[in-house]
Formats: structure tokens, sequence, C-alpha cells
């Protein structure tokens, strides 16, 4: 695989162009492609390697015995997934992974990466993976307050809010469409759609298709 091929990556950080090529040559690699609606991992594998996007974006999801979604997450260009299982092979998958669009990953043995071994690319891709699990635990953290309150205002103010601090700005981008939103945070979409319009009715934000910008103190109707 040519180094130019590779998106840039939280997981190649610190590394040189040699240590990518030495470590790509070690981690038994292996390049998928992926169409649209794919299942890429289902609930119930066992995995050894970690998925890394090297085009489009993957859904992970959550689907129970009776049919329902739950959107956990996303993850496109240069992100990770399964890292947490293929570092636990033994450990089945609880969540599937889908294609949102199409797009490629390239796989990589987890195993490999953290067998002992003096490499400099081993030992800085190792304090790369632990820094990107430690991030992804954080933000399942910020999930679970998301969802904490009961009612779908609650949960869309504690969102909202969050989002509103990240990005440093009141007005901001969500990375989800409403059916995306409505499973992050484990509502219904049409009365999560019905809490959103009622919000904006009140002045208290105003919604584009993917942009909100909330306003601190509601507009006089």
């Amino acid at each position: 695989m040519e180094i130019r091929d590779l998106p840039a990556t939280p997981l190649f950080l610190g590394l040189t162009e040699e240590d990518i090529r030495a470590a790509l040559a070690a981690l038994d690699t292996r390049r998928r492609p992926f169409v649209k609606d794919e299942l890429l991992l289902q609930a119930g594998q066992r995995v050894t390697h970690l998925g890394l996007i090297l085009a489009g974006q993957v859904h992970i999801e959550h689907l129970d015995v009776w049919g329902s979604t739950t959107l956990l997450g996303q993850a496109g260009e240069g992100d990770l997934f399964a890292e947490t299982y293929a570092c636990l092979p033994g450990e089945p998958l609880l969540v599937n992974v889908t294609a949102a669009c199409d797009g490629e990953v390239l796989f990589l043995a987890a195993g490999r990466l953290l067998d002992p071994g003096t490499e400099r690319w081993r030992q800085q891709m190792a304090r790369n993976l632990l820094q990107i699990a430690a991030r992804k635990n954080l933000g399942l953290a910020r999930r679970n307050l998301y969802t904490a309150p009961k009612t779908i205002r609650g949960r869309v103010t504690a969102y909202f809010s969050a989002l509103a601090v990240q990005q440093g700005s009141l007005r901001f981008t969500l990375p989800f469409d409403r059916q995306q939103l409505a499973d992050f945070l484990g509502v219904d979409r049409s009365a999560l759609s019905s809490t959103l319009s009622r919000m904006q009715h009140e002045g208290l934000l105003e919604l584009g298709r993917r942009t909100v910008e909330l306003h601190t103190e509601p507009e006089e109707l």
C-alpha cells in the first residue's frame, strides 16, 4: 500500500514514512472496499483486526432482538473502529458496523501491534492507540450524559449544550441527520422533531438543515 493513499489519522501520529511502511508490513493489513448499507462487522462476531477508514464513513449501531436500532457513533476518514474488540479477540461484538456510504477500510492486526517489541513504530502506535481508546471512552461517558435525562427536551438540551462547548460557539453543525440524531439520543424521530419545533417556536434555538444556533435568552414572539 502506498503511503500517499493513507488519510491523516491519529494512529500514525509521530511516525515517519519509514515507520509506517514497517508497520504496514508487520500488521497483516487488508484493504477492503465497501458500499453503502453493507454490513462490515456483525454483533456476535469475534475480531482480531481493527479498522482504519481510508475513505467514506461507517455507523456503529446496536440492534436489539426486536429489531430496533440505536446509533452509538460513526467513524469517518482516518478514524478507527472495533479497536477495543480487536485487542480483546475473545469478546464477541455487541454492535454492528454498517457502511453509511461507499468507501474503503484498512484492517490491521491488533495482536501483532501489541506484541512485545522494541521497534519505535510499535511503541509509538501503542501509545497512539491508548489515547484513541481513552478519547472514545470519554465520548461514551458524554453520551451517557446526553441520554440520562428522561425527557426528549432534556436530552436535546444536554447534547446541544455539549456541542456548543466543544465547538466553542452557540452556532454549530450537527454530525447527524434528523433520524440519526433521534437514534443517537434514543428517542422517536417524530417526537424529536416536535420537540425541536417547539423549542424553535419558543426562541430557544434556530434550526437549519444541519446547523443549530442556540439563544441564551428566548427571543420575543
